[in-house]
């Protein structure tokens, strides 16, 4: 008989719906916590057919930086076939191991250090891994410079009150999106903040949710992770997981001399995508925080 896991080599399987799942729900059809005959848990998701490319492709990367030792990297398992991603019929579907934890307080653990000096340590290792790992050949380079650019003329039409505030906002970080195209680029999660992780009381347990990875300029995912941190409490970066974040990084050499000065417009325009998401859900609420703080960030 054909059991669920089968794709996997993995016997008999029940559903666990006792379970939360971590993470963003949004991310799939369906998901759920399955346990195998022999008591592991596994989510189990139920992909478009459009997102099987990219799932595949971000896999394979996360697979590829785990192989290098970061092993707090995102665990999916490959099929019989040697996939990442099990398509039968019109169903597509993709397993990974699941990580219990529970969420961090809000918006407490952004004056806790420990939180900060986790993610800064997990970008400083993914760095290193990196830097010897097999790495898939097909990451997409993703330019924020060019997305800003076309965010802003799409706002000139679609929301012109918006789009003056962006511009002014923009333009006070001219020189950083002048050079975004030529700094150095570096295998990034995309989505880094702390809601995509498992946590364990303050410890970093595993970083999920990786379908925005790609190339991306050096300084992509900790700026938007600092962000995140800074929307919720904006004395983080001078005391908390903000300023333990940086202080990590800079100890690792991930930040430096020669990239430090970009730091806070990095941050302001790893920004977008969220207002775009704010504007996406008509969260006026959102928006104008989203806006306030972008603002506040550029003084």
């Amino acid at each position: 008989m054909t059991t669920l896991l089968d794709p996997w080599g993995l016997g008999s399987s029940r559903d666990r719906p006792d379970i939360p799942i971590p993470g963003s729900p949004e991310r799939c059809l369906s998901r759920r916590v399955v346990e195998d005959e022999a008591g592991t848990l596994y989510v189990l998701e139920t992909l478009a057919p459009t997102q099987v490319a990219t799932r595949q492709r971000a896999a394979a990367l996360a697979a590829a930086l785990r192989e290098a030792g970061l092993d707090r990297a995102w665990f999916c398992l490959t099929g019989r076939d040697g996939g990442f991603v099990d398509s039968t019929g019109a169903t597509h579907r993709q397993l990974s191991h699941f990580v219990s934890g529970s969420p961090l307080p809000r918006p407490e653990y952004t004056r806790q250090e420990e939180p900060g000096r986790e993610l800064g340590l997990f970008v400083a290792d993914m760095r290193e891994c990196a830097s010897r790992a097999a790495l898939p050949a097909d990451l997409p380079d993703f330019s924020l410079s060019g997305y800003a650019a076309d965010f802003l003329r799409t706002l000139k039409t679609t929301a012109p009150a918006i789009h003056v505030r962006v511009a002014t906002c923009l333009a006070g970080i001219r020189e950083f999106l002048e050079a975004e195209p030529s700094l150095p680029r570096t295998p990034a999660h995309g989505d880094l903040h702390p809601e995509n992780a498992v946590w364990n009381g303050t410890r970093l347990a595993s970083v999920i949710d990786w379908e925005f990875s790609g190339a991306r300029h050096e300084l992509y995912d900790a700026a938007t992770a600092l962000g995140c941190m800074g929307i919720e409490t904006p004395a983080t970066f001078q005391r908390g997981a903000g300023a333990a974040m940086i202080a990590v990084l800079r100890d690792r050499g991930v930040l430096h001399a020669d990239n430090l000065r970009w730091l806070r417009s990095a941050v302001i325009a790893g920004r977008l995508g969220w207002l775009a998401e704010w504007l996406r859900q008509k969260d006026r609420e959102m928006i104008d925080m989203e806006l306030d703080y972008m603002e506040l960030l550029g003084r």
